[in-house]
């Protein structure tokens, strides 16, 4: 070799050698002498390149190098391209083997090894966090669907081969991050991740989902007894507590169990049942198990229509707002109107509040549901005094979801409205349930006192269902009571209802709140209120909630007396 050829061949920072005709080596840098002087003492020059790939390499390697070598060095291939693991199985060193032919009338080869262990290194990392949790190091959902599809199909060749999927979320997980805060919640998650993989086979897969959400795929099950006893041993595996940090935590989940069928042709298909079974466990209040069964199905589909439609009904003007009105007890007459969203459907007909409101709640169309119902029954109200004089100091009382309550621009929005409509803001009663409030109490107090600087009324809704306390009605500034529907309409025909309206009334009066009374239906709960000295009620007895056109003859005609309408 020329003298400036093998400088040049020295300058290359990789690893490289010449080879000639037949594949012998007859001249190489420092560093790949050294590399081969490795693989085995003496000299380097004059031995064939591939036996030392044959001392360094698996068989399988070894042979793909060699045949490699041949179709460059026969002129069949311009180059040969491949990746080496080199060194121990469990440390592996990556190069790269590049060969190509050489310039020229002599037929030869030079080739180049660069070290890519680093690069390797990467690329496994990468591939790891592709399809891994970084949490907990559980597989993720991107795996998880690649090993459900694969059973899928496993099943359509075999129908003896049933697999099951049990879906898990953690019951009141967010409760646990805000009373220890995200990082215990992560420690959690964790050891709760270290408990499920206690419980699978070598054959099952457990992924995390994100969040608190959990799945497992149960291989090679014999039926739904098989998939029931998996979700049995998850439920009990984790009642046990978690201690951390000296705290002890006690958790418990929701699980969707679904089993196999030939039926499904895809993995989602899969994970869209075991959701809905999970979240029929969690309508049972969590700790529960349910297997799927195709009625879960019709009534997912059902609120997706339902969902759909709630969103036309709110841009085409379907939602209208009725008026129930509050009554005073020692003089009858009517003092102020609940605004109430009725959804009119063009096809279904009238469908119900229990049934729409659930599904504004849960898809994020409460706030503009509750937008409109606030502007439109402020708009009636303001409308109504200006025709009639007498109506001019009836108060408006309108429902506030805890949604909505949590906006942080939901003050800004209740001034605008309150400003754009011109009514008195004195004359509005904003209702919350107990619920909303003891989410974030501190929150809550603050937003409460930002709406009533506005001087709007606050009220407490459905009292005596939720967490009710004297401490707790002392800690939020209210401005009157609602007594639930549900004690009113017993009080009659149990002692201890009537006693807990005559407790609910004597603390609300002790606290110098006014008491509005729901649910009254009948004479003889009129009667009973009044002799509680309750200031004020409503419910059928009075009068059904009417649409806004007929609330000026209502409030002109007046309730008193009048037995319940039909």
């Amino acid at each position: 070799m020329l003298p400036e050829s093998a400088d040049l061949l020295e300058s290359l920072a990789t690893h490289a050698a010449v080879l000639d005709a037949a594949g012998v080596i007859v001249a190489a840098n420092a560093s790949c002498r050294a590399l081969l002087g490795e693989i085995e003492a003496g000299e380097v020059i004059g031995r064939l390149f591939a036996a030392y790939c044959e001392k360094l390499l698996s068989p399988a390697a070894a042979a793909g190098v060699r045949e490699g070598l041949v179709s460059v060095l026969s002129g069949t291939a311009q180059r040969y391209e491949m990746d080496l693991p080199c060194g121990k199985p469990q440390h592996p060193i990556w190069r790269a083997l590049c060969a190509t032919p050489l310039a020229g009338p002599t037929r030869g080869a030079l080739v180049v090894l660069a070290d890519i262990s680093r690069q390797k290194q990467l690329e496994e990392h990468i591939l790891h966090d592709a399809f891994h949790d970084t949490l907990t190091g559980l597989f993720n959902r991107a795996l998880f669907l690649n090993r459900l599809e694969q059973s899928i199909k496993r099943l359509k060749r075999n129908p003896q081969a049933l697999y099951a999927v049990l879906y898990l979320d953690m019951d009141r997980f967010k409760l646990v991050n805000k009373t220890f805060g995200h990082v215990t919640g992560d420690r959690l998650l964790m050891v709760i991740a270290n408990r499920l993989q206690k419980l699978l086979r070598d054959v099952d897969t457990l992924a995390r989902f994100g969040g608190d959400e959990f799945a497992i795929l149960v291989e090679d099950v014999d039926g739904l007894t098989d998939a029931s006893a998996m979700a049995d041993n998850v439920l009990r595996q984790l009642a046990a507590p978690f201690r951390l940090k000296k705290q002890e935590i006690f958790v418990t989940c929701s699980i969707g169990v679904v089993l196999g069928s030939a039926a499904y042709e895809h993995p989602d298909q899969v994970l869209r049942d075991a959701d809905n079974a999970m979240y029929s466990s969690k309508e049972h209040g969590g700790d529960h198990y349910t297997v799927f069964d195709a009625g879960m199905r019709v009534v997912t589909q059902r609120r997706m229509e339902m969902e759909l439609a709630l969103r036309h009904a709110l841009e085409s003007g379907e939602i209208t707002v009725h008026y129930q009105p509050i009554v005073s007890l020692s003089s009858g007459a009517i003092t102020g109107v609940e605004a109430l969203a009725r959804w009119k459907h063009p096809h279904q007909g009238n469908i119900v509040p229990s049934e729409f409101i659930p599904i504004a709640e849960e898809t994020g169309l409460i706030n503009d549901l509750g937008a409109l119902v606030l502007r439109e029954s402020c708009r009636r109200m303001v409308s109504l005094g200006q025709a009639n004089p007498d109506a001019a100091k009836l108060t408006l009382s309108v429902n506030i979801s805890g949604r909505q309550f949590k906006r942080p621009d939901f003050v800004e929005e209740v001034a605008g409205i309150l400003a754009e409509t011109g009514i008195d803001p004195s004359l509005v009663r904003l209702e919350l349930t107990e619920s909303v409030l003891m989410d974030n109490a501190d929150e809550a107090v603050a937003t409460i006192k930002r709406l009533k600087a506005l001087s709007v009324k606050v009220v407490i809704d459905d009292f005596g269902t939720g967490y009710s306390s004297l401490s707790y009605i002392q800690r939020f500034p209210f401005d009157s009571l609602k007594v639930d529907r549900s004690f009113v309409g017993n009080m009659n025909e149990a002692e201890q209802n009537m006693e807990i309206v005559r407790a609910i009334i004597a603390m609300a009066h002790k606290l110098g709140l006014e008491v509005v009374a729901e649910g009254v239906e009948l004479d003889e709960h009129r009667t009973a209120l009044t002799d509680l000295h309750c200031e004020s009620a409503q419910g059928f007895y009075f009068s059904r909630p009417v649409p806004g056109e007929d609330l000026d003859a209502l409030v002109r005609r007046g309730v008193r007396g009048e037995a319940p309408s039909s």
